[in-house]
């Protein structure tokens, strides 16, 4: 079989596991396939046992860590590795930044006298609203004269959402002088020039403003200049009051960061972080002298997967954690003691760098040459597509040439190479002529002429159906669109033809679903039955009832509207509400199901749901069936209605899982940048000559400059230099031509590029000046035929690439629709789902009302902590020596070094000598496991899961031991008490090993405070197992699991 012409570097990057690679991975090849290579390369190494559990795989979205997880997964499998490599690869780390970092913060935060647990917060309008109204005064940092002068020209609550805004991003501290004077006399000399007044009128407005300013007013606008913005006396008016809005830049950021660094300790005061504090207080943790140093010993090895989507906190807290231990300062800086050996990779791509305003593109490049100039580092490059057939190759190639260029900080172009039996595929060149489109003697705005474009080209793909677009079904078609609004456009005009369509969306939440919005307000009124406000939301969006209707019924009084009691009714309004108190009436004392299904049957929910546009809302009766089977969840765990009600308004902003409709059979709609990182067969990309205007966020706000990534605060277009304007301009046209490289390579067998300039160009025939088509032009006024080379029609397409298998046609009969009995008996057994039971303490379901109160971590807890990780990494065949060694390695890192030495003095003596470990320790052949993770099928409703401390096996003679370690204060008289508690913890460990492997099991605590192993007795575990196989679910998980309240 053919190589790639890279493949000699895609085998470097898998196999030189002493090497720091930064893989420069173009479009289509296969950066994903290139990592799992990689950690299948450190499973078959000798090491891989001690290495997997350290492995650190991070992606940008959880969506793609679970794929890369998964993947390497069942490579691992087919490769048929010692069973305790597939059990560290079970240890290892597969995430985001964002995961990661609390990962970190969990072990230890502590260092940082951080709260725990820590819950993430998403949506903090109401932690903002009580941290705002409990601030009395802001601006401590500043002297009494200059916040009295800076609040004169800004209000309090601006300083306040300047703060909100910045989030955890590193405002930094300017070093503030005192305000400086104001002197305009040169304004003033100014005079009008002939005809005109601006100047005059703009020194009167100035007059005016200095009385103001001299007189002390409370509160200063700005005063206005009349006169264009590119005259010579604007320019001077600017000069003159560049020092003192310089000044109040400066002063506004030393608030903000004031505002900024109370609102983290007001999160972290209730036990709540943001995505950014994950990152932020990551990184303190990293500057810490003692917590940088315990995390660098963790010897982590990270992947970076999408490496050019990476903020330079996110780089920093990668690249600090796999240092060397005794490292100090920061890397980047200082250059001294970089990553170790294999521990750093990165994989990504400059061309698809798409969010400037997050990632810093010079800071990947500064991280990128730091890694390669480094003894240990390397590039490497991937240039192989094995996505675009051979036309799409040398269009991209042909296109992007000389767009991406490395020239003024835009990033140099990797030329794509073709795949071994690379496919021939097709560029379709579109033309629009607008005289056969728009109407004539019309002036059109801009989303009219959209209209009439989505139109036409919804024709166009109808007429050209899915062998010209070398497609084998619908939703392996895609139409990709930098702005969310313009696919609604497209959607709507294809509709209209009758195709099916799928608008793709991260940020959907789940409230935007009727089945969602429409069954949380029948809940809620059915647990609230006066909220008049809920009830006539449910009268008007469900039950279809008139604003003027309404409006009768209510005779200004809203307490009409009530459903707690029954009253007769004759009218639209009135019986309607009758038969919702009936409903409300019979669904008391029902259990949650029974309660939900009775209110969906009685209002005909379903029937209603299913009555909306399908092309629009095509899952409804699926999503309405998925709250069903969460209603019987929430029944099996105590829940009642009103708190099920509770729980749906509570996660109604909450964002809904991305669907790719895999299972419809529709046409893509999706943004270019959502589809970075995805591929269909044929790909549209329409809208090319429409204006792109960047978004403007209202003043004040903070801006970004592309060239240091320094956050300045803005109050007016003057207070942005013209050196800041044209290179943020600069950056925003580059970062759009990257998102059309991104667009034009989603598609394995065609594109078709619209060429729209006729629709949307000037009267002059020129381009609009942010139009895509004008960056895939080089700045060119108009389109010339530049893409004729590489392009064809859709005319001169005859028959269906061979590059696409048709599609297999449907053997069998058709499956018989289901009926109303079937789905209704389907519709019950929904509740009978598999529900899981963890009794290990350290699962990461913690319980809802732990979650709520954040809690310091105490002396226990961490020393808890220590022990466990002490034990994790005993070398059990290393003997007693080998064991005090790595106690004595570990000691300055406990928390209370005091105990944990007259601890180890009672736990060494018994360690290694007791007899029921020591039968396993005679044996060379005995298999030694620590954080043993399992699962165990109970029955057909519960499975038990969980994490095992130690586990300890002999296959030969068919024996098993299970060591629970602990670590609590116990003495001697309370042994068997002690005992007692845990036992039903550790018959649940048994049960479970013992079903499974079929052996003989025994299972006991180590108590460190003891020295000693307590076993239970085989006969003592059966006759507990009888007594709590008898409970029902929800009691036996909080009798196996003594230690969810308490850690350790």
């Amino acid at each position: 079989m053919v190589k790639p012409r890279d493949e000699s570097l895609r085998a470097r990057f898998a196999s030189e596991l002493d090497r720091n690679f930064s893989v420069i991975a173009s479009a289509g090849s296969g950066k994903t396939t290139a990592i799992t290579q990689r950690v299948l390369s450190i499973a078959h190494s000798p090491h891989a046992a001690e290495t997997l559990p350290h492995l650190v795989v991070v992606t940008f979205t959880n969506r793609a860590a679970d794929e890369m997880q998964q993947r390497t997964r069942q490579a691992l499998l087919e490769e048929n590795l010692r069973p305790e490599v597939q059990t560290a690869f079970n240890r290892a780390f597969f995430g985001t930044i964002h995961s990661f970092c609390m990962k970190l913060l969990t072990d230890f935060g502590h260092y940082l006298g951080l709260p725990a647990p820590l819950e993430l917060v998403q949506d903090d309008d109401d932690l903002w609203q009580e941290f705002a109204q409990k601030q009395t005064r802001i601006g401590r940092s500043l002297d009494d004269e200059d916040r009295a002068t800076l609040l004169r020209f800004v209000q309090a609550r601006d300083l306040m959402e300047l703060a909100r805004r910045a989030a955890s991003a590193v405002l930094q501290m300017p070093g503030l002088s005192p305000c400086p004077p104001l002197d305009f006399a040169e304004v003033y000399q100014q005079v009008d020039q002939a005809g005109r007044d601006n100047i005059s009128k703009s020194q009167a407005e100035l007059r005016e403003w200095e009385g103001r300013f001299v007189a002390d007013w409370e509160y200063l606008r700005w005063p206005v200049c009349f006169t264009a913005a590119n005259a010579r006396f604007t320019q001077l008016w600017q000069e003159k009051f560049a020092p003192l809005r310089k000044w109040i830049c400066d002063a506004a950021t030393c608030v903000a960061a004031e505002v900024q660094h109370d609102y983290l300790d007001f999160r972290l005061d209730h036990g709540l972080v943001t995505y950014g504090d994950q990152i932020a207080l990551a990184e303190e943790l990293l500057k810490h002298p003692v917590a940088a140093q315990r995390i660098r010993e963790e010897n982590f090895r990270v992947i970076l997967d999408e490496a050019q989507d990476t903020e330079p906190l996110q780089f920093s807290v990668l690249l600090e954690a796999t240092r060397p231990p005794k490292a100090s300062g920061a890397w980047l800086q200082d250059r001294h003691l970089g990553p170790r050996p294999g521990h750093f990779c990165m994989v990504g791509d400059f061309q698809q760098s798409i969010y400037w305003q997050r990632a810093d593109l010079n800071y990947y490049r500064a991280v990128h040459e730091a890694l390669i100039s480094d003894k240990h580092g390397e590039s490497l490059e991937f240039a192989v597509t094995f996505r675009l057939d051979q036309k799409q190759l040398d269009f991209v190639n042909a296109t992007f040439r000389g767009i991406l260029n490395n020239k003024d900080g835009q990033v140099p172009f990797v030329e794509l190479q073709p795949r071994p039996e690379i496919l021939p595929g097709k560029v379709i060149g579109l033309p629009l002529v607008a005289k056969e489109l728009l109407p004539e003697g019309k002036k059109l705005k801009d989303y009219q002429k959209a209209r009439f474009e989505a139109e036409y080209l919804a024709r166009w793909i109808k007429d050209a159906g899915l062998k010209k677009l070398s497609a084998d079904s619908w939703r392996d078609v895609a139409i990709l669109c930098p702005r969310k609004a313009w696919l609604q456009t497209m959607a709507a005009a294809l509709r209209r033809v009758g195709l099916p369509v799928a608008i793709q969306s991260e940020r959907d939440v789940k409230g935007d679903s009727p089945a969602y919005a429409w069954l949380t307000a029948l809940l809620t009124i059915m647990t609230d039955p006066l909220n008049a406000y809920e009830i006539v939301g449910v009268l008007r969006e469900i039950f279809g009832a008139s604003d003027h209707d309404l409006a009768v019924f209510s005779e200004g009084q809203k307490t009409r509207f009530r459903i707690d009691e029954i009253v007769s009714a004759t009218g639209r309004i009135s019986s309607v509400l009758h038969m919702l108190a009936e409903i409300r009436q019979r669904a008391e004392g029902l259990a949650l199901f029974d309660a939900v299904t009775l209110i969906i049957e009685q209002t005909q929910l379903r029937e209603r749901l299913l009555l909306l546009p399908a092309t629009e809302f095509a899952d409804l009766a699926r999503e309405l069936d998925a709250l069903v089977a969460q209603a019987a969840e929430a029944e099996a765990n105590g829940m009642i209605l009103a708190g099920f009600a509770e729980q749906l308004r509570n996660d109604f902003a909450s964002p809904r899982a991305v669907r790719f409709s895999a299972d419809d059979n529709a046409i893509q709609l999706i943004t270019s940048q959502k589809a970075k990182g995805s591929e269909w067969q044929a790909v549209i990309v329409p809208f090319l000559a429409r204006e792109l205007r960047p978004p403007s966020p209202p003043y004040p706000h903070l801006v970004k400059s592309p060239v240091n990534g320094e956050l300045i605060i803005a109050f007016g277009r003057e207070d942005k230099s013209k050196d800041l304007k044209e290179a943020i301009e600069r950056a925003q046209q580059q970062e759009l031509e990257r998102l059309l490289y991104v667009a034009t390579t989603r598609a394995r067998h065609s594109v078709v590029i619209v060429l729209d300039q006729e629709i949307f160009s000037s009267n002059e025939g020129r381009l609009p000046r942010t139009a895509q088509l004008r960056r895939l032009l080089r700045d060119k006024d108009s389109y010339s035929g530049e893409f004729d080379q590489h392009s064809s029609t859709i005319d001169e397409i005859l028959e269906p690439s061979p590059s696409v298998r048709q599609a297999p046609q449907k053997k069998g009969a058709e499956i018989e629709p289901l009926t109303s009995r079937e789905l209704k008996g389907a519709t019950k057994r929904a509740s009978e789902f598999v529900r899981k039971i963890t009794p290990s303490t350290l699962d990461s379901d913690v319980p809802a009302e732990v979650r709520t109160q954040a809690r310091p971590d105490n002396l226990a807890t961490l020393y808890g902590r220590w022990w466990h990780k002490f034990f994790e990494r005993l070398d059990w065949k290393g003997g007693i020596d080998s064991a005090q060694k790595l106690f004595e390695e570990k000691l300055p890192s406990s928390p209370d070094p005091k105990a944990a030495a007259k601890d180890w003095n009672a736990t060494r003596r018994n360690l290694f000598s007791d007899a029921s470990i020591a039968r396993f320790l005679a044996n060379d052949e005995a298999l030694f496991h620590a954080e043993f993770p399992f699962s165990w099928r109970r029955n057909d409703r519960s499975v038990l899961e969980g994490l095992i401390d130690s586990i300890m096996i002999n296959r030969e003679a068919g024996r098993c031991l299970l060591v629970d370690w602990k670590t609590n204060e116990v003495s001697s008289s309370d042994a068997e008490i002690f005992r007692a508690r845990y036992r039903p913890q550790l018959v649940a460990y048994w049960k479970a090993v013992g079903e499974i492997t079929r052996l003989e099991v025994e299972a006991g605590l180590f108590s460190t405070a003891l020295g000693r192993l307590l076993l239970y007795s085989a006969e003592e575990l059966q006759i507990e197992w009888d007594r709590l196989e008898q409970l029902p679910p929800a009691q036996l998980e909080g009798e196996i699991r003594p230690d969810a309240l308490d850690d350790f």
